[in-house]
């Protein structure tokens, strides 16, 4: 749909071709939330800093007006406080299908979008929530509007404005919109929608990607993050926690290991009791993100161990208990180093709840280094550092790029619709954003590219894994010093061949934090 197009008034019936795009009517600072939280949501999911504007109309549906937006409406996204400014954005419908409510001259009706589209629509009422990847274009009413809503996204972390283009302002578009009554009287009952769960996998998804170089099982976690349906299997030594994370992904609940058959297999009793306390665990913190995230999150770990113990095999309480009783002397003067409470406890498990003592947030997380930790260890650490901050929380520089955000929020969008059973399909989802470890394979079938792209990773991060041979033909050769300086001189052109020890490489990789300008080089590089 045209920017002269937003606002026109008009008679005329709308064709259905129309209805490939909706108009969102909100303000700056909402619209700043929604982009922040990757999610067109309704005013329950802003908690306290929800400034009055279409979306509390209908709670739980998404208003999109069809080819233009109600002078009303405008008004009504800026009258709480003098400081907010209007803007219209505009949301992509193709792909999209199922049950929605349709508001025209005949009043309010449920028809099967799209073909049930009529023509005469004004306004779709949607489930919530709707992705930001649907996002097409930003409209403010001025230049002034829009330079502000521009400089004002720079104040938070986690606002990626730049990320949505074109972002575009007309001053007539929104003096021309034309007036008619809003809200329109009826429309559906309030529905409850589900939030904290999907922004929870989100940042869950976000966070296996940044570790999803450490190795194989870090690399099916991140794939299982992103599709929980792709299929693919885990690798050999694989750590049973991380079984019950497609499942957890793909409807909110884990799928948890049974326990062993023999009595006497003590590690399958002790792995299939760690599963299930991680996932309690993991259920615990998204309950207390749904209740408003009263008390903290490291009481919420250290009350599910407290209650937990007793259920456990009796072999395996007093290991949970001194588990618990760490953690909680972690809430005061710690009586020991990160490295001794490693030690003092060496599960997965253990070692994840201890990071979440010792670590403020996922960015903290991120920045920190132990060769004490194994792969499981850092993964298990992610989704319940994923858990607690969520997809919103997460700074930009730990979700850079329209690809991932626009990845994360259809899928944190489509586990909404699942979780609620509403039946909309917001159709294919975007391409998940593949590890670098994975783009580079496994180092067997190297080409020129894998191999350009290594050396350029190597560079950039001063890794100590090329190796270079030169070839030279039969001669004599001089060796020459010079103003303190070493030179060998030969004869003809010598062949100069950079190679990479792959083994050092990968190693190398396992432990890597690129920055974002430098994996976005890599990744041109790869074609990923």
């Amino acid at each position: 749909m045209a920017t002269a197009d937003l606002f026109i008034s008009t008679n005329e019936p709308v064709s259905t071709k129309a209805l490939a795009s909706g108009l969102l009517v909100t303000n700056h600072l909402n619209l700043m939330y929604m982009l922040a939280a990757g999610l067109v949501m309704p005013p329950a999911g802003f908690g306290d800093k929800y400034y009055r504007d279409p979306l509390e109309c209908f709670p739980g549906w998404i208003p999109l007006f069809v080819g233009s937006a109600p002078r009303e409406a405008i008004e009504s996204a800026m009258e709480e406080a003098g400081h907010l400014m209007p803007a219209i954005v505009q949301l992509d419908l193709s792909g999209l299908s199922g049950r929605v409510m349709a508001m025209g001259d005949g009043g309010v009706e449920e028809i099967d979008f799209p073909d049930g589209i009529k023509g005469s629509e004004r306004v779709l009422l949607v489930p919530a929530p709707l992705p930001t990847s649907r996002i097409e274009s930003i409209t403010f009413r001025s230049v002034d509007d829009k330079r502000a809503c521009e400089a004002g996204a720079k104040d938070f972390g986690n606002v990626p404005l730049e990320d949505f283009k074109p972002r575009r302002f007309s001053k007539a578009l929104f003096a021309r919109a034309p007036s008619k009554p809003w809200p329109p009287a009826g429309g559906p009952p309030e529905r409850t929608v589900p939030l904290q769960q999907p922004l929870a996998a989100g940042g869950v998804t976000a966070m296996l990607l940044l570790f999803a170089n450490l190795g194989d099982q870090a690399v099916r976690a991140c794939r299982a993050a992103f599709d929980p349906d792709d299929g693919a299997s885990w690798p050999a030594g694989a750590h049973p926690i991380l079984a019950g994370l497609g499942a957890w992904i793909g409807t909110g609940a884990a799928s948890l290991p049974a326990a062993p058959e023999s009595e006497t297999d003590r590690i399958g009793l002790q792995n299939a009791s760690q599963a299930r306390l991680f996932w309690g665990a993991v259920e615990r913190l998204a309950a207390w993100r749904d209740a408003g995230r009263t008390g903290s999150a490291e009481n919420v770990l250290i009350d599910h161990l407290a209650a937990a113990a007793d259920g456990l095999d009796p072999r395996l309480q007093a290991g949970v208990r001194r588990l618990h009783d760490t953690l909680e002397s972690l809430t005061g003067l710690a009586d020991a180093t990160a490295g001794e409470l490693f030690e003092r406890h060496d599960t997965p498990l253990a070692h994840a709840m201890t990071l979440f003592f010792l670590r403020r947030d996922c960015a903290d997380l991120h920045d920190y280094a132990s060769d004490r930790l194994a792969e499981p260890d850092w993964l298990a650490a992610a989704i319940l550092f994923g858990v607690r901050d969520g997809w919103m929380h997460l700074p930009l520089r730990l979700r850079a790029g329209r690809a991932l955000s626009d990845a994360v929020s259809h899928r944190m969008a489509h586990l909404s619709h699942g979780i609620a059973g509403t039946g909309l399909d917001l159709g294919e989802p975007p391409a998940r954003v593949r590890p670098l470890r994975e783009l580079f394979g496994d180092g067997t079938t190297w080409r020129t590219r894998e191999t350009s792209a290594a050396r350029t990773l190597a560079r950039a991060q001063k890794w100590d894994c090329v190796r270079t041979r030169i070839s030279l033909g039969a001669g004599e050769y001089r060796l020459v010093v010079k103003a303190g300086l070493t030179y060998i001189e030969v004869s003809g052109e010598p062949r100069i061949s950079p190679e990479i020890d792959r083994d050092r490489f990968f190693e190398s990789l396992a432990g890597a934090r690129p920055d974002p300008a430098t994996e976005a080089k890599i990744r041109k590089e790869l074609g990923g």
